[in-house]
């Protein structure tokens, strides 16, 4: 079984089947810069490139014809109409705990500063929304 192979068989072990945001994940978790990609989630600071990448709906006022609603991550990966995922704050937090657990089991020397990360960017989007939303 390869890595990416590896990946997605993590994530199905964990009940987390958006194919979109497997596949970035994936390729954040096998490239150099994966802390990097930890800091923008913890920022919300989303990476868009031409077939992959992470939005936020902050980036959106409502009446604009984009938005996608309040509070929401979009991952794409591919040039299809229907390549991309939505999930509102709480269903982004398992997706990234996974990657992080996968990146940990490659790269245990960064196990301390991935769980900081981890814990920054839980803080992050558990106040993000208010109860009433």
């Amino acid at each position: 079984m390869n890595v990416y192979e590896e990946f997605i068989e993590g994530m199905k072990q964990n009940n987390l089947n958006k194919e979109a945001i497997i596949d970035v994940l994936n390729r954040y978790v096998d490239g150099h810069d994966f802390l990097q990609r930890l800091e923008n989630f913890k920022n919300k600071e989303g990476e868009r490139r031409e077939y992959r990448g992470v939005i936020y709906s902050d980036e959106y006022e409502q009446d604009d014809d984009e938005y996608f609603g309040r509070h929401h991550v979009l991952f794409y990966s591919g040039n299809g109409d229907e390549d991309y995922d939505i999930v509102n704050d709480e269903e982004l937090y398992p997706y990234i705990s996974a990657a992080c657990e996968f990146y940990i089991r490659k790269h245990a020397e960064k196990e301390k500063i991935i769980k900081e990360l981890l814990l920054k960017i839980k803080e992050t989007y558990s106040h993000s929304q208010s109860p009433s939303e």
